[in-house]
């Protein structure tokens, strides 16, 4: 028995050595900014460090009472109910079609995934000069078979369906990537007795391939809401926000309040995010509980 324990703590101490890395890096880069932050809520605090003094719930009563902050939280809900269906809806059609082990369904995932590994600053820039109504290329093409010009950038009606059309183009071959390592992994005689019954390709995919993969469907739910929640880099540079402030996301007007425009209220914008965090905790448990709980049980 001594040895038995003896072996089962030195295995204990090897696995805290293993994981002592990522918790040393998860404390400097995610547990310590987020306690700072909360903590940087409760004070009157500038960029510059100058007449600190303590705030309480002040700024989070302004929070409260503030419209640009009630529009970016509308904003950055509309585009998350709207871009994660999306993404995961073109990702799992395609899905049907590049789920195989040949040389052009390869060659296929690969030029869907360059997208995802592109800076999404550089791809909101490009896309940007493509859109562009006096330069841009897709202007132009519509222009030329009938269309009039569209802003579609600078139109308060379109331009946050424009970022999230851009958004899903760019991340859903990450998605793809997970559902076709998915689907390689279901069993071939599922599909094999479904021919013997005469199941169509739709059919197969609707009856086997799906809730094969539910868990993997739910896990991309959860990661894309959750990255959703948080789009900055899009907005910001494609619209700056504009126009109207109709494309102004939460993490925008944190950035704005703390670091753009004086003053330059680090406790306000702390607040945000403070309640930017608290949105994004509720979110991600409810799709735990009813998404990813449910996802994973499918196939217990």
């Amino acid at each position: 028995m001594n040895k038995i324990k003896k072996y089962q703590v030195h295995n204990q101490k090897s696995a805290y050595l293993f994981i002592a890395p990522s918790l040393i890096i998860l404390t400097i880069f995610v547990f310590v900014p987020l306690l700072s932050s909360l903590a940087i809520s409760f004070l009157n605090i500038n960029i510059f460090m100058k007449d600190i003094s303590f705030a309480g719930f002040a700024n989070f009563k302004k929070l409260a009472g503030d419209a640009r902050v009630s529009n970016a939280t509308i904003n950055t809900l509309i585009f998350t109910v709207a871009e994660v269906p999306v993404q995961i809806g073109v990702a799992l059609l395609l899905t049907m079609y590049v789920a195989k082990n040949n040389k052009y369904t390869k060659a296929l995932r690969a030029i869907y995934y360059l997208p995802f590994v592109c800076s999404m600053t550089a791809i909101g820039i490009v896309w940007s000069m493509m859109l562009d109504p006096n330069l841009g290329f897709i202007p132009y093409l519509l222009k030329q078979i009938g269309f009039e010009t569209i802003s579609f950038l600078k139109d308060p009606n379109l331009a946050l369906p424009t970022v999230i059309v851009v958004t899903a183009w760019k991340g859903f071959g990450y998605t793809l990537t997970l559902l076709v390592a998915a689907v390689l992994n279901i069993p071939e005689s599922l599909y094999e007795a479904a021919n013997m019954d005469g199941a169509g390709e739709w059919r197969k995919f609707v009856n086997i391939t799906i809730p094969s993969i539910l868990p993997t469907i739910s896990f991309c739910v959860v990661t894309t809401t959750i990255s959703a929640l948080q789009v900055f880099d899009q907005t910001y540079v494609m619209t700056q926000g504009g126009p109207l402030n109709r494309t102004e996301t939460l993490v925008q007007y944190i950035y704005d309040r703390g670091f753009q425009t004086a003053p330059y209220d680090l406790g306000y914008a702390s607040a945000i995010s403070v309640y930017l965090f608290t949105i994004i905790a509720v979110i991600t448990f409810v799709l735990r509980k009813f998404v990813l709980d449910k996802g994973e049980n499918a196939n217990a």
